[in-house]
């Protein structure tokens, strides 16, 4: 060891030294244990899963025109007809009776004059009348004095009944979990006013303009033997940056014309605003996994070695006595090349000697 650094230097170098791995290998160990194996719990096995949703509407709500009163329940409230894990319950109706086909003014076509509409004959001649373009379609198109409009009251207090089941074929072995089982005690049975808070949108604004929202049936299960029963839970988000949802759909049947053989085909047209419900049921599962704990041990001894790199590291380039750290760590060895040499030439006469002693003797 170099002269220069003295025994005193020594002794604060291998402090240093010691406390510096020992941080580092804390850092580490702190790491693996408190966030690789509590945080994020990396003694399990996770699994994620997609479940089925059954969705039905119950409850009876009305409308009011004409000073009288008109009750509607679930399977007319749902319309157009509910879809696969979706729902749409309007909360406006207009409705625009008795439309035939004809040549009628569109009013979302204004013109000033017959060059501002198009020509595409037989279903529009180029015709401009009273501000807006002719061609051919369902009249008297909306709004118009056969369009009438209604609002469904106390929508809030209509129930949604949801019916999931779900499962996790490599943690679960296959079994379902449903939110039928009398073991759980799962709430099904949810209003539209209890799912609308759950958004954060308004009341107010959920019935004038129409929400569109995603209802989650959660489930977040722990599968370990003892574990208490999985019970989802209802997420509700807002899509569509909040804006509303319009829906149309239209009766269609057959009027007599002025014949009496004569049929001509006419249509009920009914543009609705109002609540779409976007079903699903997800959710993760865990569970204590034995290659998982392996991974977890394997990695600590993998991370752990890395503490005497990094304070070597440390030492030699961020550290202010490095120069002498650098000395005290390489000591300087006598070189023996010239001796070996020697060595090597006294063997080589040795057994020549012993070569010619073997020739004199024969």
């Amino acid at each position: 060891m170099n002269d220069y650094v003295s025994h005193k230097s020594v002794i604060i170098l291998e402090r240093r030294l010691g406390l510096l791995h020992l941080s580092i290998f804390s850092l580490i160990l702190a790491y693996v244990v408190g966030v690789r194996i509590i945080f994020e719990r990396g003694y399990q096995a996770n699994e994620k899963a997609t479940g089925f949703v059954n969705v039905r509407l119950e409850g009876v709500t009305y409308t009011t025109g004409g000073g009288m009163v008109f009750p509607a329940d679930g399977p007319e409230l749902v319309a157009p007809q509910i879809e696969s894990d979706a729902m749409f319950v309007p909360t406006h109706i207009t409705t625009t009776r008795g439309q035939i086909q004809d040549n009628c003014t569109d009013p979302a076509q204004p013109c000033s004059s017959d060059v501002d509409c198009m020509r595409q004959p037989p279903v529009a001649y180029g015709l401009c009348e009273d501000g807006h373009c002719m061609q051919l379609g369902w009249c008297p198109r909306p709004p118009s004095e056969q369009s009438r409009s209604v609002v469904l009251q106390n929508l809030m207090d209509l129930d949604v009944v949801l019916l999931g089941e779900i499962s996790f074929p490599q943690l679960g072995g296959g079994e379902t979990l449903s939110t039928e089982d009398g073991k759980r005690h799962v709430r099904t049975r949810w209003s539209l006013h209890d799912i609308v808070e759950r958004s954060g949108v308004s009341l107010r604004t959920a019935v004038e303009q129409g929400l569109v929202l995603s209802v989650v049936l959660k489930w977040t299960c722990d599968l370990n033997p003892g574990a208490d029963a999985c019970v989802p839970r209802l997420r509700v988000y807002p899509l569509a940056e909040h804006r509303g949802f319009v829906a149309e759909w239209a009766d269609y049947y057959q009027m007599r014309g002025s014949g009496a053989a004569e049929r001509v085909p006419t249509r009920d047209l009914h543009s609705a605003q109002g609540l779409r419900l976007l079903f699903s049921s997800r959710g993760t599962a865990h569970r204590i996994d034995l290659y998982a704990c392996v991974l977890q041990l394997f990695m600590a001894l993998a991370l752990l070695p890395i503490a005497s790199t990094v304070t070597d590291t440390i030492m030699q380039n961020l550290f202010a006595e490095r120069r002498h750290y650098r000395e005290y760590k390489m000591e300087t060895t006598p070189d023996f090349s010239d001796v070996r040499a020697k060595v090597e030439a006294l063997e080589k006469q040795t057994k020549s000697q012993q070569q010619k002693m073997l020739q004199y003797d024969e």
